[in-house]
């Protein structure tokens, strides 16, 4: 992605923000995913053309993947434009995103995410150690073929004023570049990563608090 289709994209989904559905219309599963070829889609007219005619929960459900999927994208962008992170040359191979400080053993596969609700009712303890919702991730969250187990980098939004926010907050672009330069510049080998089935993870919360101001948290990279 160069920098101007980054500024593009970036502006576009801050706008989607606004209508994109809050809640799946379906879990992730390959039966739904092979409906359309959503990866070849890259704007949100065209995944409107290509949907019109499934049902209304299937394209809810394409609605907010691609809209998360290009969410992501826009991250992995703001991570490489830190000197020290560098993509994935092959955009084919699915075993990560982004690799920090050219060392193999800090690639991720960077994650969007949100607290899951059965983890909302004691935030603060998620925050001190996030363990158990990382294994939730990757055991509940994603069934069949992208099931791949690999180290994840989870961005994790979570709006203290209203759950709908989180949208809000996967679109603030100016407060992520410079968390992820905070984040970029911190990280190395010896970072307390989570380690879970043979893989490693992170994560950085994002959070909009009662008062409208926008703090983040890191959990391995202090």
């Amino acid at each position: 992605m160069t920098q101007s289709e980054y500024e593009q994209l970036a502006s576009d989904l801050q706008s989607l923000a606004r209508i994109v559905p809050l809640n799946w219309g379906g879990i992730q599963n390959d039966g739904t995913d092979k409906q359309i070829n959503m990866f070849q889609i890259h704007s949100f007219k065209e995944l409107e053309r290509q949907t019109a005619s499934l049902s209304e929960n299937s394209r809810n459900y394409f609605r907010r993947r691609w809209f998360l999927w290009k969410s992501a994208q826009c991250d992995e962008h703001i991570f490489c434009m830190n000197n020290n992170v560098s993509p994935n040359p092959n955009f084919k191979d699915q075993s990560y995103d982004i690799e920090f400080n050219n060392n193999s053993s800090l690639r991720f596969d960077v994650k969007g995410t949100v607290i899951p609700r059965s983890f909302r009712t004691n935030i603060n303890a998620v925050i001190e150690d996030p363990t158990d919702m990382i294994k939730f991730f990757y055991d509940e969250q994603s069934k069949g073929v992208r099931n791949n187990h690999q180290n994840r980098l989870f961005i994790v939004h979570h709006s203290h004023r209203a759950q709908e926010r989180e949208m809000y907050l996967r679109c603030h672009w100016a407060f992520k570049i410079d968390v992820y330069k905070l984040y970029s510049e911190k990280i190395n080998s010896y970072s307390k990563f989570i380690n879970y089935q043979n893989t490693i993870s992170d994560v950085v919360f994002i959070f909009e608090n009662l008062d409208k101001t926008i703090t983040h948290s890191f959990f391995a990279v202090k």
